[in-house]
C-alpha cells in the first residue's frame, strides 16, 4: 500500500505582530510536582460539546518553569457537569500545585445542595471554604508552605439535562479568572465587574486565604451559544478586538472543533502575551 502523504500541521496563528519567543515546549521543568506542558480534554454529550486546554506560556517554556494553570472537566452524577479553571499566582513557588489541588477539591467538595441553586450567599462561601481547607490539608501532607500554593479558581456547574435545549449555568470564582458568553457573535462577560476593571492589574484575590471573597453569577446557555471559562492568559489578549473577532469566528459558527483543531486554535500567539493559558469552552447544540 502506498504511503499517504499529508501536509504538516501549521504553526499556531499569529495575530498582530510576531512575538519575540518561539512557540516550542523548551526545556523540561525540574519543579517539584510540575504537570505536563500541555493538557487537553473534552466531551461530546447530549446537547453539549466541551473542549478544554491548558498550555504553558512561552515565557515559562523558555525559562523551564512549570505550567501554573490547571483545569478539570467532570460529571456530577448524571445530571450536571462541573468545570474548573485555576491560575496559580506567578510569585508563589508551589502555585502550580495549588492550582491542581484547587481543581481537584472543586469536584470533591461540591455539595449536592448547590445543584438546586444558591439559597444564600453563605452556600458558595461554605463551598469555597471547603475547597480551601482541602488545599491546606494537602499542603500539610506534602510539607508545602500554604502561602506558596496561592491560586485563583473559577467553577461552573451546568445542568446537562436542561429543558428545551437551554441550560442553567452556576458560576463562582475567587480571583481574576473569568467566564464569558459568546451569543450571536458577541462576547459578553458573565461577571459584570470585569467590564469595569483594568486587566493590567497584577493584584488578585486567591485561595486558600480569600474563600470568603467568592463572587457568584448565573447565565443561561442556549443552543448556538458558547460558555467560556478562562484564566487571564486568555482573558488579557481577548481585550484586543482582533483576538475577540478571531475566536468568535472560530468558535461561534458551525460545528464545534475537534480536540486537535481546538488545541491549534487555542495556541494562537500575540506579542507581549506569553503567560500560561487555560480555557474550557462549552457549546450548546
Amino acid at each position: 500500500m502506498d504511503k499517504v502523504m499529508t501536509p504538516r500541521f501549521p504553526e499556531p496563528l499569529i495575530i498582530g505582530r510576531a512575538p519575540r519567543l518561539r512557540s516550542a515546549p523548551g526545556p523540561l521543568t525540574t519543579a517539584n510536582r510540575a504537570g505536563p506542558d500541555t493538557e487537553l480534554d473534552g466531551a461530546d454529550l447530549d446537547g453539549l460539546v466541551i473542549r478544554g486546554a491548558s498550555v504553558r506560556g512561552d515565557y515559562h517554556r523558555y525559562d523551564g518553569m512549570p505550567r501554573q494553570d490547571a483545569m478539570a472537566i467532570r460529571m456530577l452524577g448524571e445530571s450536571h457537569v462541573l468545570l474548573a479553571v485555576a491560575d496559580g499566582l506567578g510569585s508563589r513557588e508551589m502555585s502550580h500545585f495549588g492550582a491542581v489541588e484547587a481543581c481537584r477539591a472543586a469536584l470533591d467538595e461540591y455539595p449536592a445542595s448547590l445543584l438546586d441553586g444558591f439559597e444564600t450567599r453563605s452556600d458558595p462561601v461554605a463551598y469555597f471554604t471547603a475547597v480551601a481547607d482541602s488545599m491546606i490539608y494537602q499542603a500539610k501532607n506534602e510539607n508545602v508552605e500554604v502561602a506558596q500554593m496561592a491560586t485563583t479558581l473559577t467553577v461552573a456547574v451546568i445542568d446537562a439535562q436542561g429543558q428545551q435545549g437551554s441550560r442553567l449555568c452556576q458560576i463562582m470564582r475567587v480571583g481574576d479568572s473569568t467566564a464569558m458568553l459568546l451569543h450571536r457573535g458577541v462576547w459578553v462577560s458573565c461577571f459584570v465587574e470585569d467590564d469595569n476593571q483594568p486587566l493590567a492589574s497584577s493584584a488578585t484575590y486567591a485561595l486558600p486565604d480569600d474563600a470568603a471573597r467568592v463572587e457568584v453569577t448565573t447565565c443561561v446557555l442556549s443552543p448556538g451559544d458558547l460558555l467560556l471559562l478562562c484564566t487571564d492568559g486568555l482573558a488579557k489578549p481577548m481585550a484586543g478586538q482582533a483576538v475577540r473577532e478571531q475566536l468568535a469566528d472560530w468558535w461561534g459558527q458551525g460545528t464545534p472543533p475537534s480536540l486537535a483543531e481546538f488545541l491549534w486554535q487555542f495556541s494562537f500567539r500575540v506579542k507581549s502575551h506569553d503567560d500560561d493559558r487555560t480555557a474550557i469552552c462549552v457549546w450548546g447544540v
